[in-house]
């Protein structure tokens, strides 16, 4: 499996290491409850999504502002059992060969 599965209620964004992991949790965690997952396929900031309609943009928002002020041009997202990518300028899109099916 080429990428970990993450339960639909939360948000998991693939971090380059583990520093810009604890350099996103720190801007995230005084909004939302979050923690970091580092194992054998990759290092991850995860995030519980609220329900509220509106809180998931202002997640993305926020991450999108993060990535402004960082080297990494852009950072996978696994959200609702889909990836998408992030990036600089505030383009949020599904990623390339993403799959609606569990094949």
């Amino acid at each position: 499996m080429s990428s970990p599965r993450f339960p639909t209620t939360t948000a998991a964004f693939a971090m380059p290491d583990l520093m810009h992991a604890l350099e996103l949790l720190t801007e995230l965690e005084s909004n939302w409850s979050s923690w970091i997952e580092n194992g054998l396929d990759g290092t991850f900031v995860v995030v519980l999504v609220p329900d509220s309609i509106s809180e998931p943009a202002e997640l993305m928002a926020s991450v999108e502002r993060w990535i402004a002020k960082q080297a990494v041009l852009a950072i996978r997202c696994h959200f609702d059992g889909r990836v998408y990518i992030v990036q600089r300028g505030g383009y949020v899109g599904r990623a390339d060969g993403d799959r609606d099916s569990d094949g």
